[in-house]
């Protein structure tokens, strides 16, 4: 699945996080960056 709107890849990737999916898996799904997704990661975890 491709994401073209880097906003729908950030959201699902947050969702995906949520739900306890492996980082491979987001990074394959959504295209994003280990970078990105630590970033969204450290954002989920500042929220709780």
């Amino acid at each position: 699945m491709e994401m073209n709107n880097p906003n729908d890849a950030r959201d699902k990737a947050r969702d995906m996080l949520i739900a306890g999916e492996d980082w491979d898996r987001i990074r394959e799904v959504t295209n994003l960056r280990l970078k990105d997704l630590k970033r969204i990661q450290k954002e989920i975890t500042e929220h709780f």
